[in-house]
Protein backbone atom coordinates (compact mmCIF):
# COMPACT_ATOMS: atom_id res chain seq x y z
CA UNK A 1 0.00 0.00 0.00
CA UNK A 2 1.17 3.33 -0.44
CA UNK A 3 1.21 6.42 2.27
CA UNK A 4 -1.80 7.87 0.71
CA UNK A 5 -3.26 4.36 0.81
CA UNK A 6 -2.52 3.76 4.56
CA UNK A 7 -3.72 7.39 5.58
CA UNK A 8 -7.03 6.98 3.71
CA UNK A 9 -7.44 3.73 5.52
CA UNK A 10 -7.13 5.41 9.01
CA UNK A 11 -8.70 8.37 8.31
CA UNK A 12 -11.59 6.33 7.40
CA UNK A 13 -11.59 3.70 10.02
CA UNK A 14 -11.80 6.51 12.22
CA UNK A 15 -14.43 8.37 11.54
CA UNK A 16 -15.96 5.24 10.73
CA UNK A 17 -15.36 3.91 14.29
CA UNK A 18 -16.39 7.30 15.92
CA UNK A 19 -19.98 7.52 14.30
CA UNK A 20 -20.48 3.41 14.86
CA UNK A 21 -20.26 4.44 18.80
CA UNK A 22 -21.19 8.07 18.28
CA UNK A 23 -17.72 8.85 19.96
CA UNK A 24 -14.98 11.03 19.53
CA UNK A 25 -11.84 10.17 16.91
CA UNK A 26 -10.32 6.78 18.40
CA UNK A 27 -6.72 7.52 20.18
CA UNK A 28 -4.12 3.81 19.37
CA UNK A 29 -4.86 2.38 22.66
CA UNK A 30 -9.07 2.65 22.70
CA UNK A 31 -10.62 -0.54 22.53
CA UNK A 32 -13.57 -1.48 20.24
CA UNK A 33 -16.03 -3.68 22.80
CA UNK A 34 -14.97 -1.79 26.06
CA UNK A 35 -15.91 1.91 24.34
CA UNK A 36 -19.26 0.24 23.94
CA UNK A 37 -19.07 -1.52 20.29
CA UNK A 38 -20.90 -4.71 20.18
CA UNK A 39 -21.23 -7.65 18.17
CA UNK A 40 -23.87 -6.07 15.81
CA UNK A 41 -22.03 -2.29 16.12
CA UNK A 42 -19.02 -4.73 14.95
CA UNK A 43 -20.82 -5.82 11.32
CA UNK A 44 -21.96 -2.30 10.59
CA UNK A 45 -18.06 -1.16 11.33
CA UNK A 46 -16.73 -3.41 8.91
CA UNK A 47 -19.63 -2.79 6.55
CA UNK A 48 -18.95 0.81 6.44
CA UNK A 49 -15.58 0.14 6.32
CA UNK A 50 -16.19 -2.13 2.95
CA UNK A 51 -17.90 0.49 1.40
CA UNK A 52 -15.64 3.45 1.90
CA UNK A 53 -12.56 1.29 0.88
CA UNK A 54 -13.73 -1.28 -1.60
CA UNK A 55 -12.91 -4.22 -0.57
CA UNK A 56 -14.00 -6.47 1.95
CA UNK A 57 -13.41 -5.88 5.67
CA UNK A 58 -14.41 -8.98 7.25
CA UNK A 59 -15.43 -8.93 10.97
CA UNK A 60 -13.26 -11.36 12.52
CA UNK A 61 -10.58 -8.49 11.48
CA UNK A 62 -12.01 -6.40 14.51
CA UNK A 63 -12.54 -9.11 16.44
CA UNK A 64 -9.00 -10.32 16.80
CA UNK A 65 -7.44 -6.70 17.16
CA UNK A 66 -9.68 -5.13 19.29
CA UNK A 67 -7.86 -2.25 19.69
CA UNK A 68 -7.62 0.83 17.10
CA UNK A 69 -4.31 0.71 16.87
CA UNK A 70 -4.47 -2.35 16.12
CA UNK A 71 -7.44 -2.91 13.77
CA UNK A 72 -6.29 -0.18 11.41
CA UNK A 73 -2.78 -2.02 11.26
CA UNK A 74 -4.39 -4.95 10.20
CA UNK A 75 -6.29 -2.75 7.56
CA UNK A 76 -3.20 -1.53 6.02
CA UNK A 77 -1.68 -4.91 5.64
CA UNK A 78 -4.37 -7.07 4.74
CA UNK A 79 -5.59 -7.81 1.09
CA UNK A 80 -9.18 -9.25 2.61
Amino acid sequence: MTDETVSRTREHAATAWAAILNGAIPAETDNFFQAGGTSLKALRLCARLSSLLGRKVPVKLLLKNSTFGAFVSTLETSDA
